[in-house]
């Protein structure tokens, strides 16, 4: 197996463990609030490259966002541009398999994650800002391997498309609690009402789904709450 990508997930993914006829890619723009044009030319570019370089007796697997399903973003750059190197696949790779995930949680330096964000902003005493009614869908990074392992090595269907997201999604106003509770800060919010863009995850097709035996260790009640304790305490 071969990696594209030393970021936060694709470092993870090396644990996949697969054997050589698999290439995955994880590499790219990681900040879904990056605006500079020239950042996403250059993810274009890189791709291209390796696009030319890929034995069609490999299987190509890219690492995409959830975000792409919601169609409110999309003229959102981060997200059209997720849709063109997908689409860049599917008319230059034989055999592919893009993998769409949600947010995830894990130990990373990125400070545009969301739970990095609020974890930060309510260590710190700083006020957050929150939009009514928006909710997230959150995966531990660790259980996004074990999901993609298991799936990997079941004779995966290729040339498709799969959604891979937490069956409960959470609403951030109980996020911003459960870092208050699990810090011992008190929490200073500032609602705001927009439009919120949230994934309506029962219009995702059929087709896009894993059935439920992969979520078995996700779906939990109090699974969030361990999550965030395991990384932030």
């Amino acid at each position: 197996m071969k990696i594209f990508g030393r970021g936060f997930i694709g470092s993870n993914l090396r644990r996949l463990e697969l054997s050589k006829d698999f290439l995955v890619y994880a590499a790219g723009v990681s900040n879904s609030n990056q605006n500079k044009v020239s950042a996403y030319k250059k993810e274009i570019n890189v791709l291209k490259k390796v696009l030319k370089t890929v034995n069609a007796k490999k299987k190509f697997i890219y690492i995409s966002s959830l975000s792409v399903e919601n169609k409110k973003l999309r003229n959102d750059r981060y997200v059209k541009n997720k849709l063109l190197i997908e689409n860049l696949i599917k008319k230059n790779i034989q055999q592919y398999l893009i993998v769409r995930l949600p947010q995830i949680v894990g130990r990373n330096k990125n400070k545009f994650t969301l739970t990095n964000f609020l974890y930060k902003n309510i260590k710190l005493g700083k006020p957050t800002i929150l939009w009514k009614n928006s909710i997230r869908n959150l995966i531990d990074i660790d259980d996004i391997v074990k999901i993609l392992k298991k799936y990997l090595k079941n004779k995966p269907q290729i040339n498709t498309t799969i959604n891979i997201f937490n069956p409960k999604s959470v609403k951030v106003i109980s996020l911003i609690k459960l870092f208050s509770e699990i810090l011992n800060k008190e929490v200073k919010i500032k609602m705001i009402t927009r439009e919120n863009k949230n994934i309506n995850f029962n219009k995702l097709r059929k087709n896009t789904r894993l059935p439920n035996r992969y979520y078995k260790t996700i779906d939990k009640k109090n699974y969030i709450e361990s999550v965030l304790r395991k990384y932030y305490l």
